[in-house]
């Protein structure tokens, strides 16, 4: 059994109505996907799908936590993620393949599976923050961070001297095109 088979649905067995599914982000879902920047996940995905006649509305709602490196200390933290996300799925005999516009999906009405793993995976990575710092010394001991890159980026930031060190103001300093104006 695949690590995505919980994740593909029987959309041709479906009556119209709401279905929920519980489904788990985990490390073996994540090593269906490559090049993954998370090392590992414990989310919890609530999945509700509404299937109409002519599109499913698909409600994903999740929280948990995933493994990632620190943008600050390169170690390996777990961070929040939670986020509610929808997708809609559009049946249109139009379209012999599974086609993609954003947040909307068009696929074949006669198709009897939809695999929504992928949607999955894109949710929880986007809702990881851009800029992954962690507030490494909060709370008490012991800290997920490095401590020994903690104090490097410290004593590093102590060496360096203080800004306008020869008092000239900002005005005074010549400007990044100054070199370019006595060029004809």
């Amino acid at each position: 059994m695949s690590a995505q088979s919980p994740f593909i649905l029987p959309i041709s067995g479906l009556g119209q109505g709401i279905y929920e599914y519980d489904l788990l982000v985990d490390d073996v879902f994540l090593s269906t996907f490559p090049d993954t920047p998370i090392r590992h996940a414990n989310v919890a995905l609530r999945l509700t799908v509404d299937k109409q006649m002519r599109q499913m509305t698909m409600e994903f709602n999740f929280s948990g936590t995933a493994r990632v490196d620190c943008d600050r200390c390169l170690a390996a933290v777990d961070f929040p993620v939670a986020d509610e996300q929808q997708l809609v799925v559009k049946f249109s005999a139009a379209d012999d393949e599974l086609r993609e516009e954003g947040d909307l999906v068009y696929l074949n009405p006669d198709a009897s599976q939809f695999n929504v793993a992928p949607y999955a995976y894109e949710m929880v990575i986007l809702a990881l923050p851009m800029i992954r710092t962690f507030d490494c010394r909060a709370g008490s001991p012991p800290y997920p961070c490095d401590e020994e890159m903690l104090d490097r980026i410290e004593d590093s930031i102590e060496e360096l001297p203080p800004e306008n060190e020869d008092n000239r103001s900002d005005d005074d300093k010549p400007g990044l095109w100054d070199a370019l104006k006595d060029l004809k």
